[in-house]
């Protein structure tokens, strides 16, 4: 055999277990499946009473028992036909073996039977031989079933038939893997080469990259800045085409994965819009966006393999289109289901066209239609075969109209689900009404020019001449598109008399051009209804359209109240940590009930809930918020959890979460969601006239990512990794000192629920260890975490019950490194015995703490019982009173508070 296989990845053993059942049943004596070392491979081998008790009881027995099975094997190996043999304690057995390719994969054994009546002297002297006490042993021995020669010979057939079975299966089964084994080798071969190949090209491609863009980030003068971004451009659009190949190989073997997430559309749009410039260069080609100002602010998708298809489409129209016009129309199509649209793309062009005897073969791969025609068009052949398969996967399509000579038209339609449903583009309402004026050469762009700025809900003329110019003040019109070709000196004075009229100048991609007059704003093509929105709002008309609000670090919302729902205390102390600097009213809740609790007696603009949590989920929670409280309806609740894959992502929208933050939580990421959520009036935004009043206080600003100043060397701890997630040294410390706080508490909870098989508990306790554990750096610790919550989920108890105590020796490990760094701190001792006075003067406080979850109030609870001594039965009380209060759970509280006053 070319490789070492085990008979159980041949032969399943359910199989397995049926036959050696069938056998047991049909014949009535013991059978069992072995591998080739005699190793039992299924339960219920149903071994005599006899063997169980004496031959094999002992480790020389056992021994003796594992050799006579080898040897009978060997020996029904050897002559290919079923053996019935003695063995070792008189009895007889029999064997057969199952092969693969001539060699021993494994044995059917049975009997354990006699065929006549045993002789007591060579009883007796077996059973001094293995150290048995031989009187008991002939009395046991005469107990065994005595089967006919001929019944034995039948046993011996049918298991020599049940043996043969097998080995045909495990052959057939062996021949399909050997020879999937082959294809996979070679498939390999091929990604590999394909992978080594394009590393020697990204290795210099992305020095490109990388080095345009340090230099974006230094002052540039406009046009060096625009030079510069069209170097880091082509540079990906080089790595695009390595890409292809890649991507080709992945789908072809069927490793290609959809990522999802959300996605501002426009942002993709006008990427590619830049592609699409860059590939025209100096052709005579006019590119046309038609975009629906209309399409969703944000969507859910994979929006870098929406960018190759249009790359590929576009990039296709521009290679084989000499002149005319490419068309580039993207808009949403309402969806039957909720949240959700048809994202629909057109990209139409001028060019060669194809003929109707080659559509068939359009998207095949390597395969460049009309060749001849087209020999000196550059090109792998893969772009639009790539396009469709990549639809595909995302339950798009893709359709194509074609007029040889003529041009070509794709369109496809692509599901994506809206996340925010916001217009991606409109005119702010403090700059309505506003009325423009086009001067444009072109009529295609003059038509797309005309509806872009009847969707933005601007009004507009058309002016025929230079003279109809001159009106424009007289007809109360603010802005003047025109073309550089119009652009005449008797049009540039009147801009230069009448300041007010602020006057649009429309050049070519390519070209350059300066003016001395602040009411003339230069702005290259393509112009379209995002440049247009961005012109009448007053904003800069750059490559990147991003709002000044989508900065993540330029507002605060003091204003704010934000509830957060975690069972895990290091989760709520990380994400009260990282929302610091926003200044936000924040609350915190550490179960499903705490939350409905806190929501009924105050109103929250924002809730944060987690996902896994013991007796009510945050699923559960959820819709008890929705269905209890209407006032809650519409208040967004965005789910906390530690899987970000893409069905669990979904399952959170369909459930009515809004939107979800993965475990561990990173700074960047829940700040985000904390602008994309909150009421607008809530965020501040922070300008050069109030950064000093919003400024945050030094103890609150992250620190940077660096560990060298940071005095912690704890064994399976990433320092480096912790800070990169959460900023802040001074936050970590905090994170690590609650982490510390609880771990001989959780240990012992994993340890009792793993011995008690409580697996959805278990499952939940080490998905919170998971998260805690990669939060402060313990990532080896997180890794097995996660492999036993899977563990959990799928009830798999054996490697429950394996892997456990590894979890919980690393758990503890970390308990006794982070000890030295958080000495417990020893109070005076108190010298009076507290009075019935002051014990209700603390259950009075404890109970105002309970009705309003007020974990200040919580704490003052705790230290006030620190002040006094206790009677023993007291202080065992208090004991589990603290245990309560720390875990706040109120009617574990009650009843304690209640058996107190009681004793009393």
């Amino acid at each position: 055999m070319e490789t070492d296989m085990l008979l159980t990845e041949l032969v399943s053993t359910e199989i397995m277990q049926k036959m050696q059942d069938s056998y047991q049943k049909a014949t009535g004596i013991a059978a069992i499946i072995t591998d080739a070392g005699r190793t039992s491979l299924l339960h219920d081998s149903r071994f005599s009473d006899f063997c169980q008790k004496y031959p094999r009881s002992s480790p020389f027995g056992l021994e003796r028992c594992s050799q006579c099975a080898r040897q009978g094997a060997m020996l029904a190996w050897e002559t290919g036909k079923p053996l019935a043999y003695p063995c070792h304690a008189g009895l007889k057995d029999l064997a057969a073996p199952i092969l693969v390719d001539d060699k021993l994969m494994g044995c059917c054994i049975g009997g354990q039977v006699l065929t006549e009546e045993p002789n007591k002297q060579k009883a007796m002297q077996a059973a001094e031989r293995m150290g048995i006490e031989p009187e008991e042993y002939w009395e046991a021995i005469s107990k065994v079933r005595i089967l006919p020669e001929e019944d034995l010979q039948k046993a011996a057939d049918i298991l020599f038939l049940m043996a043969k079975t097998l080995s045909s299966i495990a052959s057939n089964n062996y021949q399909t893997l050997t020879a999937n084994a082959r294809i996979a080798r070679t498939t390999n071969l091929k990604s590999e080469f394909l992978a080594n190949m394009s590393h020697e090209i990204r290795t210099p491609m992305n020095a490109v990259i990388g080095m345009a863009e340090m230099a974006l980030r230094e002052e540039l003068t406009p046009a060096a800045f625009e030079y510069v971004s069209q170097i880091k451009n082509s540079g990906r659009i080089l790595l695009a085409i390595i890409n292809d190949i890649l991507d080709y190989s992945k789908i072809e073997s069927g490793k290609m994965e959809i990522n999802f997430a959300e996605y501002d559309p426009i942002e993709v749009i006008h990427d590619i819009a830049i592609n699409v410039m860059n590939h025209i260069d100096s052709k005579n080609i006019q590119l046309i966006l038609d975009i629906d100002p209309n399409i969703p602010s944000e969507l859910l998708g994979d929006s870098l393999r929406i960018k190759q298809v249009l790359n590929n489409l576009t990039s296709n129209a521009a290679k084989f289109t000499k002149n005319g016009y490419i068309i580039m129309r993207i808009s949403a199509i309402p969806h039957p289901e909720n949240n959700q649209i048809i994202l629909q793309g057109t990209v139409q062009d001028t060019g060669i066209g194809i003929k109707k005897d080659d559509m068939a073969k359009l998207f095949h791969s390597f395969q460049q239609v009309d060749s001849k025609r087209n020999r000196n068009m550059e090109g792998t052949g893969l772009g639009l075969a790539i396009s469709q398969q990549l639809l595909h996967l995302m339950m798009g399509s893709i359709q194509i109209e074609s007029d040889y000579g003529k041009g070509t038209k794709f369109t496809f339609e692509l599901p994506q689900l809206v996340t925010r449903d916001k217009p991606s583009i409109s005119i702010q309402e403090k700059f309505f009404p506003a009325s423009a004026a086009c001067r444009i050469a072109d009529p295609l762009f003059l038509r797309q020019m005309r509806r872009d700025l009847g969707r933005l809900g601007a009004s507009y003329i058309v002016l025929e001449n230079e003279e109809a110019i001159q009106t424009l003040i007289d007809r109360k019109i603010q802005y003047l598109f025109i073309d550089q070709v119009f652009f005449t000196s008797n049009v540039e004075a009147y801009a230069a008399d009448h300041p007010e009229l602020k006057v649009v100048l429309i050049i070519n991609y390519q070209d350059t051009y300066q003016t001395s007059l602040p009411n003339v704003q230069v702005v290259k093509k393509p112009v379209y209804v995002m440049n247009l929105a961005a012109i009448f709002n007053h904003e800069k008309v750059s490559l990147k359209y991003k709002n000044q609000a989508d900065d993540e670090s330029t507002f605060i919302a003091p204003d704010a109240n934000v509830l957060i729902v975690d069972d895990n205390a290091v989760n709520l102390t990380v994400a009260v940590g990282l929302l610091k600097p926003l200044k936000l009213k924040i609350d915190t809740a550490q179960s499903g009930q705490d939350a409905l609790d806190m929501i009924s007696k105050k109103s929250y603009d924002l809730i944060f809930m987690d996902h896994q949590m013991p007796e009510m989920d945050g699923i559960e929670t959820t819709h008890r918020i929705r269905e209890e409280h209407k006032d809650y309806a519409i208040i967004p609740v965005i789910a906390f959890s530690a899987d970000s894959s893409t069905e669990t992502m979904m399952m959170f929208l369909n459930e009515g979460f809004n939107d979800y933050v993965v475990k561990p939580i990173e700074l960047r990421m829940i700040i985000a969601k904390i602008q994309r959520w909150l009421p607008k009036e809530k965020i501040q935004y922070i300008t050069e006239d109030n950064i000093a009043d919003t400024e945050p206080s030094p103890e609150s600003v992250p620190e940077p990512s660096a560990v060298s100043h940071l005095p912690l060397a704890v064994d399976g701890i990433n320092t480096e990794a912790a800070l990169q997630l959460l900023g802040s040294e001074t936050l970590y410390k905090e994170v690590l000192k609650d982490y510390y706080g609880t771990i001989k508490k959780k240990a012992e909870l994993i340890g009792n629920y793993e011995q008690k098989e409580d697996w959805k508990n278990y499952t939940i306790e080490v998905h919170a260890l998971k998260s805690a554990s990669r939060q402060i750096g313990a990532l080896a610790l997180s890794d097995l975490a996660a492999e036993l919550e899977q563990s959990g989920h799928n009830q798999d108890g054996v490697n429950i019950h394996k892997k456990t105590p590894e979890l919980l020796k690393q758990y503890l490990q970390l308990a006794d490194g982070l000890e030295p760094y958080f000495p417990e701190e020893t109070p005076a001792e108190p010298t009076e015995f507290i009075t019935s006075e002051q014990l209700e003067a603390i259950f009075t406080k404890l109970e105002q703490a309970m009705q309003e979850l007020d974990l200040d109030l919580f704490e003052e609870v705790v230290d006030d019982f620190s002040h006094y001594q206790y009677l023993d039965w007291q202080q065992e009380l208090l004991g589990q009173l603290k245990d309560a209060i720390e875990m706040m759970d109120t009617d574990t509280c009650e009843s304690l508070m209640q058996a107190w006053k009681t004793h009393e």
